[in-house]
């Protein structure tokens, strides 16, 4: 049968409801953790959290979330396992990297560890349990992140091979590709915006992916929606990539939140007009509790704080309804297809071979 695995142990697919894919319990930047003015306590911030997951629940059958964290911006199990057991709603943790142009991702240690040695670290991630402040738990990961792009208002550069994917970047890729391909896990991705009006970034992770043998239907392009042009979409549907439609409520690159809304609604309408609705998977990629000191210039307040949990279908559904995408497409979105991208057999996970981790280290 197959399972999604949340922090709190497998769940049947078929039970994990309403999901969105992309959501982040804390965010919070390395070195936050010794800033006095930024101390956190567990099982407060649970109490919090869990709070807004029940009203989702409660009152727009919201049961699962995937919590797209990786471990350079705040990952913590225990507050993702404390928050699904508060709650009653299913959380699904994540593995892998953020992108390696921004300070934050792909710290120094692992940019000198080999591809088959950030594979296994994903693996364990998984099979075994996430590893926090330098000790194992028993929260396991449910599916992989890869990331790239940088978060800046120019595209990324171009790289020797002739694309925006940095060296570290390519390297993670490639260990969440043969991860995937080893456990049948979903690989959730971060793309920067800016990067979709050069070049198509969706294409540019698939082609490396597929390269090692992942399969494109557990790979969804994340972020893919800000800024793109429908011809670029069209393309990794024919790919047989899934799409994110994230930063629901959240004007990213826009001046309002209904101006991007409104570009979303007409991109994700023509996409299912064109026979690719069940490609498609929603999230806000929202903060639930933000990591960090005093609101500052340098360091303002991110809408990703701000929007309304019920926001998706107290606002967004009724717009795509005007449209004519209504009940039937939205259960096909929010509850088929995102069971169908982050199931897997468990028994792929139980006939993973333990083996003795490459110590040996790369340095570039």
């Amino acid at each position: 049968m197959a399972i999604i695995r949340t922090v709190l142990g497998d769940i049947p697919a078929d039970d994990a409801g309403i999901t969105l894919t992309h959501e982040h319990l804390r965010y919070a930047y390395w070195g936050c953790d010794y800033d006095h003015n930024n101390l956190l306590d567990v099982d407060s911030v649970a109490a919090q959290i869990a709070q807004t997951l029940r009203n989702g629940r409660s009152q727009n059958g919201i049961r699962t979330i995937v919590d797209l964290t990786p471990p350079e911006l705040g990952r913590h199990p225990r507050l993702m396992g404390e928050s699904q057991r508060l709650s009653g709603v299913n959380i699904v943790a994540t593995t892998g990297f953020y992108g390696e142009h921004n300070a934050i991702g792909l710290p120094f240690y692992w940019r000198r560890k080999s591809v088959e040695y950030m594979e296994e670290m994903m693996v364990r991630d998984i099979v075994e349990g996430m590893v926090h402040d330098s000790k194992l738990t028993p929260y396991k990961a449910g599916c992989i992140k890869v990331s790239t792009g940088a978060l800046t208002s120019a595209p990324t550069p171009v790289y020797a091979k002739g694309t925006r994917i940095g060296p570290y970047e390519e390297r993670a890729i490639r260990a969440a590709a043969r991860a995937q391909r080893r456990l049948g896990v979903a690989v959730n991705t971060h793309t920067h915006p800016v990067d979709w009006t050069v070049t198509n970034p969706g294409i540019e992770l698939l082609d490396i992916m597929e390269e090692e043998g992942a399969d494109p239907g557990k790979v969804v392009i994340g972020h893919c929606f800000i800024l793109p042009k429908l011809e670029q979409l069209k393309e990794l549907c024919k790919r047989g990539a899934m799409l994110q439609i994230d930063h629901i409520g959240i004007p990213w690159m826009h001046d309002s939140a209904d101006e991007l809304d409104e570009k979303m609604a007409t991109l994700i309408c023509a996409l299912a007009d064109l026979g690719y609705l069940d490609q498609l998977v929603f999230s806000y990629d929202r903060f639930f509790y933000h990591g960090r000191g005093p609101i500052t210039k340098e360091e303002p307040d991110q809408f990703n704080t701000k929007v309304p949990f019920n926001y998706l279908f107290e606002s967004f559904a009724p717009r795509l309804a005007k449209k004519g995408f209504g009940e039937k497409e939205l259960q096909r979105v929010l509850v088929d297809s995102a069971q169908r991208l982050l199931a897997f057999s468990p028994a792929d996970t139980r006939s993973v071979a333990r083996t003795a981790p490459a110590r040996q280290e790369v340095v570039a």
